[in-house]
């Protein structure tokens, strides 16, 4: 039976992609809650890990080419002219907010590992670095024109003309400049700890990960566009509260209690939004110099269906972001100490570790800015091999 899904979900993922003869592969296909209410793919990551001997005997030793692609759905946060953010005053902006973006990421990356761990498919320490490229360009939401009433969007109004023409340049969203499409490069250094004993349904320990991503307008091949420093620091604790075990491998049910705490720093002129705030669930962190997020979650898992990677299971989470420090994307040298959250439940089931669908539904809440609570729901799937 396994082998029989294996193969219909091989089919079905790597149809459109040419077969590469050595080394192996990591192949992921995502959906968009935003597009096709998530039953549609919206992007694809396709890792290719070159077959190169370990550099120090019993330590994982990593060269590898990633590539991310596909369709992406945002929301304006500033105010294009002026770098002012949109959730302050949003009466002042009466017009559609959303646009779609394609993107294409590369990344090339070496990585080392130092320390092996009797408990872990990672080594204890592992260093690595990369070189980044990420090319984007940006349209009018899908529903853009698709009837009498769908005139107006964010880069055009209702008759026709550019909406924020400002000799060029968008202050506050620099990606948008000109014909809205940029390539950026940049290369990251990172480290990551890793003692955590995980068996998917169980986890006990502690990970841990930094990383500087720095992309100055004197990269090779950028066009400018982006000018910043990214530093991401990342903590994560796990505990198993309670299990019933099934064999030496498996869990009838287990319940896991997982606090991931997140914080950035990020400087420069000109900062893209995909390196922008932070990440939760639900609404977004402002655009400042120091960016903390952290999601606490309850987890229950099982059973684990046949084998240790099919399993169900439904967790209940909160997240919490603040955004603290200078505004970014503006000269108006405003600060700004603002915070937002959610609160939620997403359910999943996993098929195997390559494919996961899940349901999400929870509320969103922003204290600083007087926006009213509002319930949203998401539901899609993954294949990744």
């Amino acid at each position: 039976m396994r082998k029989l899904v294996i193969m219909l979900l091989l089919a079905f993922s790597l149809s459109p992609l040419f077969s590469i003869g050595f080394g192996y592969h990591v192949f992921e296909v995502r959906t968009e809650p935003e597009f096709g209410e998530g039953v549609f793919p919206t992007s694809v990551m396709y890792q290719f890990n070159f077959p190169v001997p370990d550099l120090i005997e019993g330590n994982k030793t990593e060269f590898a080419f990633r590539l991310d692609n596909g369709l992406v759905y945002r929301t304006l946060r500033q105010d294009p002219r002026t770098g002012a953010i949109i959730a302050e005053n949003p009466s002042l902006y009466d017009f559609p907010l959303d646009y779609t973006v394609h993107y294409d990421e590369f990344n090339l990356f070496f990585a080392q590992g130092f320390l092996d761990t009797s408990f872990s498919d990672n080594d204890l320490i592992t260093v690595f670095a990369s070189v980044d490229g990420r090319f984007e360009m940006a349209f009018e939401r899908l529903s853009w024109l698709t009837g009498p009433g769908e005139t107006e969007g964010l880069f055009w109004d209702s008759n026709g003309n550019y909406r924020f023409q400002v000799d060029g340049l968008w202050t506050g969203a620099p990606e948008l400049t000109d014909d809205r499409s940029v390539f950026q490069t940049s290369f990251t250094l990172g480290v990551m700890l890793d003692y955590m004993h995980d068996t998917t349904t169980t986890r006990d320990g502690v990970k841990a990960a930094s990383y500087w991503r720095f992309a100055p307008e004197w990269m090779i091949l950028t066009d400018g566009s982006a000018s910043f420093m990214l530093s991401w620091n990342e903590v994560m604790l796990s505990k198993t509260l309670y299990k019933i075990a099934h064999g030496e491998d498996r869990t009838w049910f287990s319940i896991v209690l997982d606090d991931n705490l997140t914080y950035r720093v990020i400087a420069g002129s000109k900062v893209p939004y995909y390196v922008q705030g932070g990440d939760i669930w639900g609404p977004d962190v402002p655009n400042a110099t120091n960016v903390i997020t952290n999601r606490l979650s309850l987890t229950f898992y099982g059973p684990q269906i046949n084998s240790r990677d099919t399993y169900p299971s439904v967790s209940f989470f909160w997240d919490l972001g603040w955004g603290l420090g200078r505004v970014l994307n503006t000269s108006s040298g405003k600060t700004i100490a603002e915070s937002v959250g959610s609160y939620g439940i997403r359910a999943e089931f996993v098929i195997f570790s390559i494919a996961e669908f899940y349901y999400e539904i929870g509320c969103s809440y922003d204290p600083v800015f007087d926006e009213e609570m509002y319930v949203e729901q998401r539901f899609g799937f993954s294949v990744g091999i």
